[in-house]
């Protein structure tokens, strides 16, 4: 089993939804943005991975990542916590320093910051995971080639002054559109009008 944030990125409803129900996982999805605690009542004995995507895509939802790690492995301790951290990046959130398992980065969106390569990465803390999923990435041939490795490296030197210009521009602009008279809402955390802004 495995217990999702409702609002996650389609592509990943998608292989919950389609491909994993095919080979017999069943999915849960849950607002995990209000309520951290009531996380619990939807653990069952067979849930092996609880996935947060935040902020989420594309509400930008906002979860309590520690708050959660802390919740569900004090329920099971071998169930696995992981965090796409594709829209914050490791530049504005550090999942891992905040008890998760595993973190999981689109990296043809902000890190790579040129759109020219499709690639993804794990990254965690625990030699005995890294060698099983190293091991099966391998088996299964999902290596990048070295010039896509290249393109993402290029991508990584400029992510600091990107993701701050990110910020501030779509900051302004959503302050305008905030302000506009044919704009009905405009949902964007870093406004005051977010409900789960700090």
């Amino acid at each position: 089993h495995i217990l999702s944030i409702d609002d996650v990125y389609g592509g990943t409803g998608r292989l919950f939804r389609r491909c994993m129900a095919q080979m017999g996982v069943e999915s849960s999805f849950i607002d995990m943005s209000t309520d951290p605690s009531s996380i619990t009542n939807h653990l069952k004995s067979t849930t092996r991975l609880v996935w947060i995507e935040t902020p989420t895509n594309p509400l930008l939802k906002l979860a309590d990542i520690e708050h959660i790690s802390t919740i569900v492995h004090k329920y099971n301790s071998k169930i696995m916590v992981l965090v796409d951290n594709t829209f914050a990046t490791p530049y504005y959130q550090r999942p891992l320093e905040l008890g998760v398992d595993l973190v999981l980065h689109s990296l043809t969106k902000y890190m790579n910051g040129h759109s020219d390569v499709l690639m993804g990465c794990l990254m965690m803390n625990d030699e005995a995971l890294y060698k099983q999923l190293s091991f099966l990435q391998y088996a299964i041939g999902a290596v990048p080639s070295p010039f896509d490795c290249y393109l993402v490296n290029r991508g990584l030197k400029t992510l600091a002054v990107r993701m701050k210009q990110h910020m501030s521009s779509a900051l302004r602009i959503a302050k305008y559109l905030e302000q506009h008279q044919y704009v009905e809402r405009v949902i964007y955390p870093a406004l005051e009008s977010h409900p789960q802004h700090d």
